[in-house]
């Protein structure tokens, strides 16, 4: 009775450890794959629209929260940089730009508010990246006639990032999306006309990106 007694005790003790786990959310571990195509709206320094693509990844840890990465490739005219340095330029002449290209590397999460089964899923996130900036000489005249020949060094910047946006789910695996961030650039732009020597310099700016996409769920 005592031996009967003490297993019915152990087995009591031991019944939390034995209990199943709660079942791991229907959403862990999908991998969303995507391609993004949109443009990004700046102040005019460096740039007016920054248009660009890339591709991202997503790890769902949740229902709710999901991790990742993502490459961009932005391509834009850098407006006028003779005027950046000061340089008298006929207002009437064609500007002279260079087109600037910036590779960006980004982690991010997101954050979903609706249901996993939803096809139409609401969301907001947060981006941290770091961005590889390259622009071309740019050679030409002045109002005076004089010749110029700008060179730009531009450090890598840092981009924090708040986005939100929807996906539309097409089927069980594609999904098309819809985004627009807010993006803040800590920056340094430092064009030097190497003719004449003069020097300018722009630092921080704000864009607004919108960007729409298309993208496959790995289950």
């Amino acid at each position: 009775m005592l031996c009967r007694f003490s297993l019915l005790k152990t087995a009591s003790a031991m019944a939390p450890f034995l209990a199943p786990l709660p079942a791991i959310a229907d959403e862990a571990g999908t991998v969303q794959v995507g391609l993004r195509l949109g443009t990004s709206l700046a102040s005019g320094v460096p740039a007016n629209d920054m248009p660009g693509y890339g591709i991202y990844g997503l790890y769902a840890l949740n229902d709710q929260w999901s991790v990742g990465l993502s490459i961009y490739l932005a391509e834009f005219d850098y407006e006028e940089p003779a005027r950046q340095v000061g340089l008298p330029i006929d207002p009437d002449a064609e500007p002279i730009d260079a087109k600037a290209e910036q590779m960006i590397y980004s982690a991010m999460v997101e954050r979903s508010f609706s249901p996993p089964d939803a096809r139409r899923q609401w969301f907001l996130g947060a981006k941290l990246g770091v961005a590889d900036t390259d622009v071309p000489v740019v050679t030409g005249q002045t109002a005076t006639g004089d010749n110029f020949e700008i060179h730009t060094e531009v450090d890598r910047e840092i981009i924090v990032s708040l986005f939100g946006g929807v996906h539309q789910r097409f089927g069980e695996n594609w999904f098309a999306d819809f985004t627009i961030s807010a993006d803040q650039h800590f920056a340094a732009w430092e064009p030097v006309d190497v003719v004449s020597g003069a020097e300018g310099r722009s630092d921080d700016y704000f864009a607004y990106g919108f960007h729409l996409g298309i993208g496959y769920r790995f289950e």
